[in-house]
């Protein structure tokens, strides 16, 4: 696909956008979209203003649209963009940035913005839930309930995985398990837990604290329910997974899925996150895999020029 005119569409409230300066990161993207030939139309713009320009965007003139934020921007822009040809791409402005790491871009800005250039358009899954659009991961349990109505950090990636992973280890075996029942249409699955999350295709095995994922179009979630009982067992957990070592976790069921049922005996509510936005959910309620929903600029699979040139 030719791509000479987009619209790119930035949370100025995002982690990097408030660390660089809204406008030094214009600056550093008309700089380089410009001097490649492509025309482009930046918006900085408040966190409640995105959803209304990405509507514009995506029915309008341009050929894809460029969003730059954090991962909850990111899920508001797939929500509006699924379903339709336009391609969309993702700038990594926020703090752990999962949706652009899956996707192959480089996290220093003017580095991402040059990979976009050349990045292939490939479909890409959805994790639906209740009518909202989830490029990564949904999670129930402990961590959800306990950032509910916190205060988010801007910050540094690894600041706010160390201020997580205190907050897991003070909290993790006091907060109260759920008694979740799972069912994806062939079976049931009852437990109780503190954590589970589903994942949108799989995770690699790869050693350090941010997960990678294998594909992006493989149609299915890959669901993870932790039985882990001590403070201990989810430290030794947390461990296993930075080893990348997670699927020699016994107390860790796994298995796989296209569509869930999730409910909670004596619960009519629950706390759930969804690419880092975290809100209350009635129950019971369904995930749903929207396979090839999202047509997305892929750096990922670009074809190394060493390639190209044999």
């Amino acid at each position: 696909m030719n791509i000479h005119k987009v619209v790119v569409i930035l949370n100025r409230e995002s982690g990097t956008m408030l660390a660089l300066g809204p406008e030094a990161v214009r600056t550093v993207l008309e700089e380089t979209f410009h001097g490649h030939g492509w025309e482009c139309d930046i918006q900085l713009l408040p966190g409640k203003e995105v959803q209304e320009a990405l509507e514009k965007a995506r029915d309008g003139e341009a050929d894809a649209v460029i969003v730059g934020g954090g991962d909850g921007t990111v899920a508001s822009a797939a929500t509006v963009m699924a379903g339709h040809s336009k391609p969309m791409g993702v700038l990594p402005l926020g703090t752990f940035n999962l949706a652009a790491r899956d996707l192959g871009m480089p996290l220093e800005l003017k580095e991402a913005a040059e990979s976009l250039l050349t990045a292939p358009v490939s479909g890409a899954d959805l994790l639906e839930v209740d009518g909202k659009m989830y490029f990564c991961v949904v999670v129930l349990g402990f961590y959800p309930a306990l950032a509910l109505g916190k205060k988010e950090y801007h910050g540094h990636w690894l600041v706010k995985s160390w201020r997580s992973f205190k907050d897991m280890a003070k909290s993790v075996a006091t907060f109260p398990p759920l008694d979740l029942v799972l069912n994806d249409g062939e079976k049931e699955v009852r437990c109780r837990t503190r954590f589970a999350a589903m994942a949108n295709n799989d995770y690699e095995q790869l050693m350090g604290l941010i997960p990678k994922r294998n594909r992006l179009d493989g149609g299915h979630m890959t669901v993870y329910v932790s039985r882990h009982r001590t403070r201990w067992g989810y430290v030794r957990s947390l461990l296993s997974w930075v080893l990348g070592r997670w699927k020699e976790d016994k107390e860790m069921t796994v298995f796989k899925a296209t569509r869930l049922q999730i409910h909670v005996k004596r619960k009519k509510h629950i706390a759930v996150m969804g690419d880092g936005e975290i809100y209350r959910i009635a129950l019971p309620f369904e995930v749903i895999v929207r396979p090839g929903a999202l047509q997305v600029l892929a750096p990922r699979l670009a074809v190394p020029l060493a390639t190209q040139e044999a």
